[in-house]
């Protein structure tokens, strides 16, 4: 069964439908109405959790809401999915940096399944007819034997478009691209399933086996890109994802170069 903790407000309303599609064993879940970031709720609470389950923390909206590099997330109610799932890795776990993408591909492989045609823009943005649909944020904590990890996730579902229009970027929601509205928790059930099926092969094997799915959905393969790594702007093709999932870009001088964090963006200029 469900361990359903709610907390600060009521649940997102499930259907029938939705909790008859799969029951994730073994995963404690926290319900909030408001929260300023699910992220910073499971750092807060972290002591709380059990040890050997995923903790997943989930919010009506957020009120600070953030994605990478400490921008805004817009996090209205009632209309999308702000999730954190909490959890530990041992501290030598391999590809660990990976982690992010492999939350990237477990709703790719979700938003395939749904018919769309989802890119992944590295390193984790998920993007639908070239806009933003959904982003992730992973921060961990080491310890001698172990990390823990706080991977947020949030997923733009029935947001309409003067809300989008908010955001600091071209973005979109499964709403506006499908012209129906979607049930968020039919949505989450369908992703703890897989993130809990993909952390268990990512424990087991690492990055290795969401490799090709990344590269095949990689955004703007083929396209001059530029991406700033905190130190230099590198400005090249986009080529290819190493199988540790790092992004090789193709240079002037026709060597490749590799990235293992940064802001990519194309390059329009």
């Amino acid at each position: 069964m469900l361990g359903l903790i709610i907390a600060g407000g009521a649940a997102l309303s499930p259907s029938p439908k939705g909790l008859g599609f799969c029951v994730v064993k073994r995963m404690n879940e926290i319900h909030l109405e408001t929260i300023d970031s699910t992220n910073t709720y499971a750092k807060m609470h972290s002591a709380e959790f059990p040890l050997r389950q995923i903790t997943c923390i989930t919010a009506e909206e957020q009120t600070a809401g953030r994605g990478r590099f400490r921008r805004a997330w817009v996090s209205p109610k009632g209309v999308n999915l702000y999730a954190t799932f909490y959890f530990r890795v041992p501290a030598g776990q391999r590809d660990l940096v990976s982690l992010a993408q492999v939350m990237a591909c477990s709703l790719a492989a979700i938003l395939l399944e749904e018919g769309l045609h989802p890119k992944i823009k590295w390193p984790n943005d998920i993007q639908l007819s070239e806009k933003k649909l959904s982003g992730i944020l992973c921060e961990t904590a080491f310890y001698e034997k172990e990390v823990e990890v706080f991977l947020g996730v949030g997923v733009n579902v029935n947001m309409g478009n003067e809300l989008l229009g908010k955001v600091d970027q071209p973005a979109t929601s499964l709403k506006e691209e499908t012209r129906r509205e979607w049930d968020r928790m039919l949505l989450l059930r369908k992703l703890q399933k897989q993130f809990t099926h993909d952390l268990e092969l990512f424990r087991q094997q690492g990055f290795a086996p969401f490799h090709p799915l990344l590269e095949k959905l990689l955004a703007y393969k083929g396209q001059e890109v530029r991406c700033f790594d905190g130190q230099k702007e590198w400005v090249g093709i986009c080529h290819s994802i190493t199988p540790d999932g790092q992004l090789n870009i193709l240079l002037a001088d026709n060597s490749l170069h590799k990235l293992v964090s940064g802001e990519l963006l194309r390059n329009d200029s």
